[in-house]
């Protein structure tokens, strides 16, 4: 995350990790599930290609996940074919929160920046969350922190970040920065033109929401103690999920339960004075607006086209995939081509 965009912190927990760090249900106390070994290896088909089409034009649609298994090797055979005989390729939707500034006013900002992860008050994780759920904060800490005083004294969201982070790493999955990478190299062999989906929210005061947020209280909490109490299963979910992701396995995509994931830690972060005072809840209905008009103007000159999507935003009754069915595309899955 570059030093200027505003705030960082925010930017960070709603479009990266936050999809991971939560539960809708809570698991019994002391629940301790095996984990599901990472058994997906080597090379991998992926999950196919989703098909939207109107007027006899196509849209291909490869859905990412994060995270993927760390050493899956994932055949591009489909995606190369399909970028061979297409136009453009759609970029995943990229967002950025900058301040409405100039140069000099963004380095101001810097030494705000500092400390944005940290309580309010110079309080710690102990004297944040009750003494059950710190108790339990330490065993899960142990076992994929370590003995790192430092988050202690991160707001109860942040140190939710750290740990998933390093459990994530610990189960042996990985980031997809790669997919996109070798689909964008793929675009170049063939010479295909890439669109890229951008959004920028442009806040007007930042100096005064950092000071605003780093004194504000945010309901995370409930996200925390969540997080704490079900990340072995959380971890669980992940690991099928990812081997699902390689394997092809569409109907274990669709599980609604990773949907649900969302919910309590998205709350805290976007519902807070200042996510609504600068805009961050309307960010998700806007990009998805902006991915839509690139694809009905790509579509409009070239026959066919390839986008990546992010699955949980695919997916879903809110999801890109209703949304084009709603503008008129006709949809088909990878299952219902096969």
């Amino acid at each position: 995350m570059r030093a200027h965009t505003l705030p960082a912190t925010l930017a960070f927990l709603c479009m990266a990790w936050l999809p991971a760090v939560a539960v809708a249900q809570t698991a019994p106390t002391g629940y301790i599930p095996t984990l599901e070994a990472v058994t997906v290896s080597g090379e991998q088909p992926g999950p196919g290609l989703w098909r939207a089409r109107r007027d006899g034009h196509t849209l291909l649609i490869l859905g990412s996940l994060v995270p993927l298994p760390g050493k899956m090797t994932w055949k591009t055979g489909e995606i190369d074919d399909a970028l061979a005989h297409s136009g453009a390729l759609i970029m995943p939707p990229h967002v950025e929160i900058k301040p409405n500034t100039g140069f000099f006013g963004r380095l101001a900002l810097l030494p705000s920046l500092i400390g944005v992860r940290k309580a309010p008050d110079g309080a710690t994780l102990k004297e944040t969350v009750p003494p059950d759920v710190y108790a339990r904060w330490l065993a899960v800490k142990a076992r994929y922190i370590g003995n790192d005083r430092g988050v202690e004294r991160y707001r109860p969201i942040f140190a939710v970040l750290e740990l998933y982070k390093s459990a994530v790493k610990k189960a042996g999955l990985g980031k997809s920065g790669d997919i996109t990478r070798s689909v964008a190299d793929l675009a170049r062999k063939h010479g295909v033109r890439q669109v890229p989906v951008e959004y920028t929210l442009l806040v007007d005061d930042p100096r005064a929401a950092i000071k605003s947020f780093k004194h504000s209280t945010l309901d995370d909490v409930s996200c925390f103690t969540q997080s704490v109490d079900n990340i072995d299963a959380q971890l669980a979910d992940m690991t099928r999920r990812a081997n699902a992701w390689a394997t092809g396995d569409i109907a274990a995509l669709r599980d609604e339960r990773s949907a649900k994931q969302r919910i309590t830690c998205m709350n805290a972060v976007t519902e807070g004075g200042v996510a609504q005072r600068i805009g961050l809840a309307d960010v998700p209905k806007a990009v998805r607006e902006r991915w839509l008009a690139a694809v009905n103007a790509t579509l409009a000159t070239d026959a066919q086209a390839v986008a990546i999507v992010s699955i949980d935003d695919l997916l879903g009754k809110d999801g890109y995939l209703e949304a084009l069915r709603s503008r008129g595309y006709t949809v088909e899955s990878p299952d219902e081509a096969d």
